[in-house]
């Protein structure tokens, strides 16, 4: 059953992710502005945790431990961010439709439950928290690119921005209010990331 669960999350997530990427170069579209979504290096992180979980479920050691906090932590954050602040912001049809709706709802869904519900669960040591590295480094990564690249990304239907989700749009809410949700979004991250810690030390 868990390497069942844990291999059906990543095929999940990989179909999601091959798809979208060709749908997104038929259409021409910037490939590294895909790849620079945080839900799309999530997906990534959390296919390659699952399929090593797959293939050992009772996988350890230190670099195991960070990748999997990484992966269940920008998953986690990227469903619920998603559901609460992104959805409905792009009008999306067809199979794209489905894509979005693996990246950001079954994929979040599936490696949560695989996390705490299923044995043998990864036992984090706190030295795991190294894997919150991830979102901070990614939050550099954008909103550098945002000021020297000057990407264009669909934010909604009618608006673009250079970086890949308003919230983070300096030029639109001042950098002032961009930095206290940085702060605000690593602190998330940490208690997130804290609580995944305990959980997995419980037994």
């Amino acid at each position: 059953m868990t390497r069942t669960w844990h291999a059906l999350t990543a095929v999940v997530g990989l179909v999601a992710l091959v798809g979208q990427t060709i749908v997104s170069a038929r259409r021409g579209d910037d490939l590294v502005n895909l790849f620079s979504y945080f839900t799309i290096e999530s997906n990534i992180l959390v296919v390659v945790t699952c399929t090593l979980l797959a293939l050992r479920p009772d996988r350890g050691g230190r670099a195991f431990g960070m990748l999997r906090l990484a992966s269940l932590t920008g998953i986690t954050v990227t469903g619920v961010v998603y559901a609460t602040v992104l959805a409905g912001n792009v009008d999306l049809s067809g199979a794209e439709w489905w894509f979005d709706k693996a990246f950001h709802y079954v994929v979040p869904l599936l490696t949560a439950i695989g996390f705490v519900a299923l044995r043998p669960r990864t036992h984090l040591a706190w030295s795991a928290l190294g894997g919150l590295a991830f979102p901070v480094v990614w939050l550099a990564y954008t909103l550098t690119r945002a000021e020297v690249v000057r990407p264009t990304f669909t934010l909604t239907p009618t608006t673009t921005g250079p970086v890949p989700y308003a919230f983070l749009d300096a030029g639109e809410l001042g950098t002032g209010t961009v930095a206290v949700t940085c702060v605000v979004l690593t602190l998330g991250f940490v208690a997130l990331g804290s609580a995944a810690v305990a959980w997995s030390r419980r037994d």
